[in-house]
């Protein structure tokens, strides 16, 4: 990830300006939630190569939130940091829940399958949105990097699932609900009657409009890209359609 050096600053409209601001406040505050997620993972493994991939992932995100912050900061975009957020504590803490139990496989499905195909996906799609600013450009290079992710978690998912496949399904659809749920109800176009506590006034899902965005469309991509690893580790299809099309919408 290249590093933002200081230039003369875009001018942007105050409605594309908010809405940056809170896309880059969601994208550091879930780069925060997987940081701390993966140097969780540490405990839940005693394999000592497995432990030092979980503190490079780790630090990964930690790279990718302070790229955020810098470019907010270059453009005076005032993100807001939080580890109380009411979906990404929500989402810690059900990772804590796991990762408490030493469930490695599980906190596995949870961080580099559901958390990284939403992180891969949306900021994609953020990046093309925005792709001829540096904030789009930063956006489109972190989801390439968060890729690796998703592909280092495939084949060790894919070896679970054929020492016990049916034990495996189950402890899939159990995290699915679990986590799955949760980034679900974040990315519903609802009146936010419990604000996320991340956005910085109104809903970005409102203000997405203003940069190009739908969360509907953010959202059906995630799935889409979701199902299609699911599909990679071997995951039937009719289950993982059963799973997607039984969360909120």
């Amino acid at each position: 990830m290249e590093t933002i050096t200081a230039s003369q600053p875009t001018v942007f409209t105050k409605e594309f300006r908010n809405a940056c601001t809170d896309v880059l406040s969601q994208a550091i505050n879930g780069e925060i939630v997987g940081m701390s997620n993966f140097a969780k993972l540490t405990g839940t493994v005693d394999d000592v190569h497995e432990r030092m991939e979980c503190i490079e992932h780790a630090n990964c995100e930690r790279n990718h939130a302070e790229g955020f912050i810098q470019v907010a900061k270059k453009y005076n975009m005032p993100v807001f940091i939080t580890l109380g957020g009411t979906y990404w504590k929500r989402v810690r803490d059900t990772f804590a829940k796991w990762s408490e139990k030493k469930d490695f496989i599980g906190c596995l499905i949870m961080q580099e399958v559901i958390l990284e195909c939403f992180a891969v996906s949306m900021y994609k799609d953020v990046g093309i949105a925005l792709e001829s600013t540096e904030i789009g450009r930063l956006f489109l290079d972190i989801s390439k990097e968060e890729e690796e992710h998703i592909e280092h978690s495939i084949e060790i998912l894919k070896a679970e699932l054929e020492k016990d496949y049916e034990g495996f399904i189950a402890k899939v659809e159990k995290v699915h609900y679990d986590c799955m749920t949760i980034m679900a109800e974040w990315s519903i176009l609802r009146p936010c009657e419990d604000h996320c506590r991340v956005c910085s006034g109104g809903c970005m899902k409102d203000n997405l409009p203003s940069i190009g965005l739908d969360i509907k469309y953010l959202r059906g991509n995630a799935m889409n890209l979701y199902i299609k690893t699911l599909d990679r580790i071997g995951i039937p299809g009719i289950k993982s359609l059963e799973w997607v099309t039984n969360l909120p919408i």
